[in-house]
């Protein structure tokens, strides 16, 4: 197996940075599912049951780098799974900060395989310095690539727009602090409401006229949230407050279209898009409270 990738760009090599250091809070480890034409980053739940996703990213390889090079397992399978530790690999790349002229990364086997991270700084007009750091890495065998599948759900009741992040999550760092569980629905009048309830408080912040991508008609609780669409059909779910905060903390990156999906009592997914250059899709399991 072989993989070469460089970047040149330093738009993209920004962007790598900040996607990389916004992965890292949300596990020690991650999976790097490396194509021919994507590049994706895998986060599983921490538990001991069956895997379940919590993060999916996925970046095409033509918007951020400039030579590419995949020699997977065989022909038929043209790919390679690696995992690491998402902290030393946000730390390394976090050198990016300074201006730099190239970034390059490259499987390599320097006595165990490593992810090695070669960065060409500027330290002057003229000047430039290298800096390289090796990630050791586990190359993922071909038979258990099924535990990293690409999560498919198609039965989210409502798909939402989000409203201002850095707005939300001065609200929810608030709510943090009364509760560990943060009750997201929605209705189809592109209403979206977040709320926490305990045996003091009951808090909620409503976000109105949002963009709503699709509702479903069915058979669903029908729940009055004590506004003026209390007749409307609304869609809920109860997840960690505290995973909620770390994609609202983590995720700020610039021009990009976040949505929220709800599945009624069983999860609630976040997805952040920016068209051609990226996609983070976040999965919010239903708390049991």
């Amino acid at each position: 197996m072989k993989f070469r990738a460089l970047i040149v760009d330093p738009a993209a090599m920004r962007d790598f940075m900040n996607i990389t250091l916004s992965l890292s809070k949300f596990s020690k480890d991650c999976v790097m599912r490396i194509t021919t034409r994507r590049v994706y980053f895998i986060i599983s739940e921490e538990d001991c049951g069956p895997r379940r996703p919590l993060v999916w990213c996925e970046l095409p390889v033509n918007f951020y780098f400039k030579e590419f090079n995949v020699v997977g397992v065989n022909t038929e399978y043209n790919e390679i799974y690696l995992e690491f530790s998402t902290a030393l690999l946000a730390r390394s790349l976090s050198i990016l900060k300074q201006t730099a002229k190239s970034l390059k990364i490259k499987l390599t086997n320097k006595e165990t395989p490593c992810l090695t991270i070669e960065m060409e700084l500027m330290a002057g007009e003229i000047i430039s310095r290298q800096v390289v750091h090796d990630i050791p890495v586990e190359v993922i065998s071909r038979r258990h690539w099924s535990d990293y599948e690409e999560p498919r759900f198609n039965d989210f009741h409502v798909s939402i727009q989000m409203p201002n992040l850095k707005a939300l999550k001065s609200i929810v760092e608030k709510m943090k602090n009364m509760s560990h569980s943060l009750i997201v629905s929605a209705n189809k009048n592109g209403r979206l409401t977040f709320q926490i309830k305990t045996n003091v408080v009951s808090l909620s912040s409503h976000f109105t006229d949002l963009s709503v991508q699709s509702f479903a008609v069915g058979q669903i609780p029908t729940y009055n949230d004590g506004d003026e669409d209390m007749n409307a059909q609304v869609i809920r779910s109860t997840v960690d407050i505290k995973k909620f905060l770390i994609f609202l903390s983590g995720l700020q990156i610039n021009n990009c279209q976040t949505f929220c999906s709800i599945v009624e009592g069983k999860m609630v997914k976040l997805n952040m898009e920016q068209p051609g250059a990226l996609s983070i899709q976040i999965f919010l399991a239903e708390l049991n409270v």
